[in-house]
């Protein structure tokens, strides 16, 4: 049962409700069945108290607190748990049944401890951060009170005795708030340094403009960060939207990190242009922080819906921010900002995912296939995927969501030889795959791609279709009134 009780609260933490907001939804939810517990019995059976007598409730929450793609794949798994968890009898010992007991209670209180603990750190940097803006603040405060006392601007103060004043005013600060914390990200950040570079946007286009395949790179990179974070392989996700907020921060980081390599800029060799804060979005617009006013910003936008991206640079003023600022000071950035930018790639095309992107039918017979010739159910979805999305390149990512499985070239390979009877063919980069692919008229596969297609013999009627020879044999794309019929062996 502390496995069962483990996963509840992975499901319930990712689904963002709560204990009350589950509590609600399970009230609203209700069809029939055992009535739906309050915030205190949930509470309690999410403790473990009483949650073996209560398999109901179990699935109840996998319904309401799990998304679709991970909904059948929790209640297996919650189904295998509880038959275990009947199996193994109570130990007849009392004693032993109070060890066991106490055992699940450290653990779900181990638990809450960490819940607690991570929620106290955001506070504390929360706390930081507005510290640090108010010192911004009462820093300017000061050199425009002195320069009013002198007559003079603020720029002609004595420099000597604003350090003084600023350092005093920095220790009365540091004494009531601690400084803010680096996080690991920070720390690893290519553009750490010493002392600031100052590069002008001219620099970073004319570097940009220097890098081979700029476009091809950028946009492969921006695929492998999305699909890094979405780890379809073991989450079986593909969308954006159902990412937590503290992955859709850290996307941010894994675009900055794929980018800077995809770019060449890992190394010492360009630390100006590393040096180049780089924000990323995925909405309308960019969030910029009071440091990036008078700096050069590389701004990445792409979208997954939209399958494109965008890649500019700006060297922000405060005339290109709007006025409204959140509680950490940074602004959004203003119509004007955005007439400002340099562009170097507007509405660029992003590899597609093609699971975002198909209708809801067709995912549903892809993810829930209903094949008893094949006991695998990774092989089922994967047979499934390239019988239902033809003629559409399908990368390993792809492959490796729906199977939830690492070794997706075997399941193409097996997936491959299932489909031939038929007539379906799975073309990938390798021997003269590319040539047919092209001679059908379909996309050609670069590495870590596939694409499948039905053919059917060449006869008369087809006119002058496209076609390849294989076995001895004319092959041309069926339509859906030719008949099926065996392909050709690729091998």
């Amino acid at each position: 049962m502390t496995e069962i009780v483990v996963l509840l609260r992975e499901v319930i933490d990712g689904s963002g409700l709560g204990l009350r907001g589950l509590a609600e939804r399970l009230r609203v939810e209700h069809r029939g069945g055992p009535p739906p517990r309050g915030y205190q019995t949930l509470s309690k059976r999410l403790r473990g108290i009483g949650l073996q007598n209560e398999p109901h409730l179990i699935y109840s929450i996998v319904s309401a607190c799990a998304g679709e793609g991970r909904r059948q794949e929790l209640t297996s798994r919650v189904t295998e748990l509880l038959a275990d968890a009947r199996v193994a009898a109570p130990p007849s010992d009392g004693a032993s049944r109070r060890r066991a007991s106490a055992t699940d209670r450290k653990l779900i209180a181990a638990l809450d401890e960490i819940n607690t603990l991570r929620k106290k750190l955001d506070r504390l940097q929360s706390k930081a951060d507005r510290a640090e803006k108010q010192l911004l603040e009462a820093r300017e405060l000061l050199a425009a009170t002195r320069a009013a006392a002198s007559g003079r601007s603020p720029a002609s103060t004595s420099p000597a005795a604003d350090s003084a004043a600023l350092r005093k005013e920095a220790r009365s600060w540091t004494s009531i708030v601690p400084p803010p914390r680096k996080t690991p990200t920070e720390n690893r950040s290519p553009r750490s340094s010493t002392r600031e570079v100052s590069t002008s946007g001219e620099d970073v286009i004319r570097f940009l403009n220097s890098v081979p395949a700029l476009r091809e790179r950028t946009a492969a990179s921006l695929r492998a960060a999305f699909d890094s974070v979405l780890d379809g392989e073991r989450t079986g996700r593909y969308d954006l939207n159902t990412l937590g907020k503290s992955e859709k921060v850290y996307l941010g980081s894994r675009v900055e990190h794929f980018l800077w390599e995809a770019w060449g800029l890992k190394g010492r060799k360009h630390a100006s242009i590393a040096s180049v804060p780089l924000k990323f979005t995925w909405t309308s617009t960019w969030v910029l922080a009071p440091e990036h006013i008078g700096r050069v910003c590389l701004l990445v936008r792409a979208s997954d819906t939209q399958s494109r991206w965008d890649l500019g640079v700006l060297e922000v003023t405060p005339e290109h921010l709007n006025r409204g600022r959140n509680r950490d000071g940074k602004q959004t950035l203003s119509a004007a900002g955005r007439g400002a930018i340099q562009w170097l790639f507007k509405d660029a095309p992003l590899p597609e995912n093609v699971l975002l992107h198909l209708d809801q039918q067709s995912l549903a017979q892809v993810l829930s296939p209903d094949d008893n010739d094949v006991p695998n159910a990774g092989q089922a979805r994967t047979n499934n995927l390239f019988r239902v999305v033809q003629g559409r390149l399908l990368d390993q990512a792809a492959v490796q969501t729906v199977t939830m499985q690492a070794d997706a070239p075997k399941r193409v390979r097996d997936a491959r030889r299932h489909l031939r009877r038929e007539g379906i063919l799975i073309l990938g980069h390798q021997l003269n795959h590319p040539q047919i692919a092209e001679a059908l008229g379909l996309p050609r596969p670069l590495k870590g791609q596939w694409v499948s297609i039905r053919v059917t013999r060449l006869r008369p009627d087809h006119g002058d279709a496209p076609f390849v020879e294989l076995d001895g044999e004319r092959w041309t794309v069926a339509g859906p009134d030719d008949t099926v019929e065996e392909g050709p062996n690729l091998s």
